[in-house]
């Protein structure tokens, strides 16, 4: 626990210093998980109950820092934990004018399991990378992205959570 308050700490200290501009963003969206254990992997399946906000401060014309904390689930078929996810993203903005942003986006992410599914042997904290593409028009966004976990979720065995993401967001 004390990890992930040093970690959001710490991420907030850089974006609320890279600039004095505020962009907050609130996001709805979705993961479709995949996990190997022991030479064996769980059906993916999507979850649908993800939830956040993000903070984007605009560092230059082209790139952009954002943190976010967001409330996800992730998981397999039959197995449907919740977590807490603190991320953070560097952005590239390759194409932006007025009122449209293209852009790509990377960055650490770290979870705490909030609401354990009753399988043998969850660990409470995970971490792993993402990267995307993050696409805005006006006032709305939609960003697609992978997620590399980096450590184990389960006890014993290989228990890395990847997947696919997606979230419709509203900035203001």
């Amino acid at each position: 626990m004390r990890r992930i308050l040093f970690l959001a700490a710490c991420l907030t200290m850089v974006v609320m210093s890279a600039s004095a501009q505020k962009n907050f963003t609130v996001w709805y969206g979705a993961n479709i998980a995949s996990m190997s254990m022991d030479g064996t992997s769980p059906d993916s399946e999507a979850k649908f109950l993800n939830v956040g906000v993000d903070y984007t401060a605009p560092i230059c014309d082209a790139f952009d820092w954002s943190v976010g904390a967001a409330y996800t689930t992730k998981g397999c078929k039959d197995w449907d934990p919740g977590f807490i996810q603190i991320d953070a993203n560097a952005g590239w903005n390759f194409l932006k004018n007025d009122d449209f942003k293209l852009g790509i986006l990377t960055g650490p992410y770290a979870d705490l399991m909030v609401v354990k599914d009753d399988a043998e042997g969850e660990k409470t904290f995970s971490m792993g990378w993402q990267a995307g593409a993050k696409a805005t028009y006006k006032d709305f966004s939609l960003k697609v992205g992978y997620e590399f976990g980096l450590t184990d979720v389960l006890d014993g065995g290989k228990s890395k959570l990847n997947g696919v993401y997606f979230r419709l967001g509203y900035s203001f």
